[in-house]
């Protein structure tokens, strides 16, 4: 069986390397003329981490110990010691940048039938195969076709119908700096949390430290006159350290703006020869700190669902099955934790702080047991 895949990112590697490894042929459609190096931290979750062995992908990575969950004032709120966490589900969590995830997971792929520069701008079924159609007049025909092009996926847009993303009202910026000047303790990730924001930073391998910085801003905001350093500089300036330090030390060229979008849970991924995966099926915010190891479980799953089924309405469903109640749980979850960080009030955010303060060590890890401990 040939399959199509749309987009190259974690997700449309991951289902291209679960695919090949049951014996398919695969073609990746990537838009982008190369891989670029930019991108976030990412924490991988023993569940994402379970996927990568599956996928026989290896990864160089940061391990977790400990989570730490602070006011805006630097005052400890709450702290999640993670030793524990990889004898209880086999895995270690791990900090790791996109760009490192992205390259094991391309060196485990190779580049044969990886495309560069290759825009899909839609699709057609017949009944035993599907055609889809590049934006520069080619096409490629295949047995099934995978929408892995992310939160604005071409493919979700004709398959679904469903219209545009939900803008939550939050931007995101982010950067990687080098923590010779700024160290933070050895495996230990900091989430401040303040009035309609919130800052996030942890270690990554080679000596560098990603951050990311959440404020409430109308969509497509631009950057003041002294850009995205200034107005976070501007935005933080009363923070704890080492929280403006971490703004300074980055290049105002390497921080990267995006405004927050999601979609509501879907009710169907598939149809015909055509199925989602990752943020083309479920996007979410990045609370949950689950968005890759979603995705990573989507391409293993897909990949079985379609080894143990005869007919492929009957894997997609299968793999439906499978998978969508599970990562519709974690849209949920993760847009409730952006609503909580996005509370102004000061009695409100006191509760939300004092609440996640009185949180026992129980209830923090059968809450992992709701997400991680399930099954692919």
């Amino acid at each position: 069986m040939k399959a199509l895949i749309s987009g190259a990112g974690i997700a449309g590697l991951a289902t291209g390397i679960a695919l090949r490894q049951a014996g398919h042929e695969v073609e990746i459609f990537e838009r982008m003329p190369e891989l670029r190096e930019v991108g976030a931290g990412l924490m991988i979750w023993p569940n994402g981490a379970r996927s990568l062995h599956a996928l026989g992908v290896e990864i160089d990575a940061v391990t977790v110990q400990h989570m730490s969950v602070c006011t805006w004032r630097g005052r400890q709120v709450s702290d999640y010691p993670l030793e524990s966490v990889a004898a209880r589900f086999g895995f270690a969590p791990v900090f790791v940048h996109r760009v490192d995830l992205q390259a094991a997971l391309v060196k485990r792929f190779g580049t044969e039938g990886l495309h560069f520069d290759a825009v899909v701008a839609g699709f057609k079924q017949g009944g035993d195969e599907v055609e889809v159609a590049m934006r520069d007049g080619t096409a490629a025909a295949g047995d099934l076709l995978v929408g892995a092009d992310g939160l604005r996926s071409p493919v979700r847009r004709q398959l679904l119908e469903d219209g545009d993303p939900i803008y939550l009202e939050s931007t995101i910026w982010r950067g990687v700096v080098d923590s010779q000047e700024i160290p933070l303790p050895p495996g230990s990730g900091f989430n401040w949390v303040g009035r309609g924001s919130e800052f996030v930073a942890f270690p990554l391998l080679h000596d560098r430290i990603y951050w990311s910085g959440v404020t409430k801003q109308p969509r497509g905001e631009k950057p003041g006159p002294n850009g995205h350093k200034g107005d976070l500089l501007l935005f933080f300036k009363d923070w704890g350290q080492p929280i403006p330090a971490l703004v300074a030390a980055t290049e105002d060229a390497a921080i990267l703006r995006n405004d927050m979008y999601d979609r509501p849970p879907a009710r169907r991924w598939s149809e015909g020869r055509v199925t989602l995966v990752g943020d083309a099926a479920h996007p979410m915010t990045p609370n949950a700190g689950q968005g890759a190891c979603q995705a990573l479980e989507d391409a293993v799953a897909l990949a079985d669902s379609i080894k143990r089924a005869s007919k492929l309405t009957e894997a997609f469903g299968l793999y439906e099955d499978r998978r969508r109640r599970r990562a519709n749980r974690l849209v949920t979850m993760a847009r409730q934790a952006t609503r909580a960080t996005q509370l102004e009030s000061p009695l409100l955010c006191t509760l939300r702080d004092g609440f996640a303060g009185l949180m026992p060590s129980w209830l923090f890890l059968r809450i992992l047991d709701s997400y991680l401990g399930g099954t692919q």
